[in-house]
């Protein structure tokens, strides 16, 4: 009988080190399996933050470039590649706009269902929206005052997304942005890229090249012109300039030719005689537009996309 209180006192020992033990297994860091299922979803949320906030930023870059007091009513288009090729991330990013810009409660926005019935009763294609003169048109039909669209540029790495909001009153570009997104696993799955081939050496692009642009006479009377400079392409990267004569600034071009030969140049410079530009603006105002290019072999062609229809060639030297 005497062994019962030790047993006794054995027992309330074990009672009294189990919430220690317990407290000890609490601090132990997880096992390594779970550590991977713990780090996993932080490799993945700046990925998805960082798609979000370029959205954000493209959202702003439109809602700046708007007149408010007129635009009311807008439409948002999907995003088609270069090539006039839908994905799930041109419609991710149509639907993420909308979205964005609905909430400012600036703008009615109709609602895509709605907008695709009216495409297919069209027979129009989101990359035949792309040019301005078809989006005003369909854009009278639908009863809109702009309609946004634009297109989607793989640069292997990364994605350039240029948007436009096309005024249905003009048929001009009265907004334009444009954002670089990191090439992610979900960017890439968005693009449907997953069991893409591995595209061509777009190096084979490097050299110099003669370059000739031509803008024919502006419908607004704005008086037709065409010069010529050259350019190089490293490493898939074009850059030229042209210097107007009698000016000091040059105009720069510069663009990322995409490893299948597109490429979306961006044209910055300064107007010079009143007479040439169109819509009559001011001598020395900064002017920015953008020429979409195909490079193929040792020629290229390209075509600007915003105000007056000018035209791009390229030859290797």
């Amino acid at each position: 009988m005497k062994t019962i209180p030790y047993i006794l006192a054995g027992l309330l020992c074990l009672a009294a080190a189990a919430p220690c033990a317990a407290e000890r297994l609490q601090n132990q860091p997880p096992p390594p399996e779970q550590q991977r299922q713990t780090r996993e979803p932080q490799t993945r949320e700046p990925q998805a933050k960082e798609l979000d906030k370029q959205i954000d930023n493209l959202a702003s870059q439109i809602i700046s470039g708007l007149n408010v007091r007129r635009t009311h009513k807008i439409a948002v288009v999907e995003f088609t590649s270069l090539e006039g090729k839908t994905s799930d991330l041109g419609k991710y990013l149509a639907e993420e706009l909308t979205t964005r810009l609905f909430r400012t409660g600036r703008f009615q926005i109709v609602e895509r269902q709605l907008l695709q019935k009216m495409m297919d009763e069209q027979k129009l294609s989101a990359s035949g929206l792309v040019d301005a003169g078809t989006a005003s048109k369909f854009g009278r039909v639908l009863g809109v005052d702009a309609l946004t669209t634009g297109t989607l540029a793989d640069l292997r790495t990364s994605v350039r997304i240029n948007a436009r909001l096309i005024s249905v009153e003009t048929g001009s570009v009265s907004a334009a942005a444009s954002v670089s997104i990191p090439m992610t696993g979900e960017v890439r799955t968005l693009l449907n890229k997953a069991d893409a081939p591995a595209p061509a050496d777009r190096n084979r692009f490097d050299g110099t090249w003669n370059v000739t642009l031509v803008c024919p006479r502006h419908t607004d009377g704005a008086l037709g012109y065409g010069y010529q400079f050259t350019g190089d392409v490293k490493d898939g990267v074009f850059h030229g300039e042209y210097t107007p004569p009698h000016g000091s600034v040059p105009f720069t071009f510069d663009g990322e030719i995409n490893p299948d030969g597109t490429s979306l140049i961006t044209v910055k410079g300064y107007s010079g005689d009143p007479r040439f530009a169109a819509f009559q603006v001011k001598r020395k105002t900064p002017v920015t537009f953008h020429l979409d290019t195909r490079f193929e072999g040792n020629r290229g062609t390209g075509k600007r996309i915003e105000v007056r229809e000018c035209t791009a060639s390229f030859v290797k030297r």
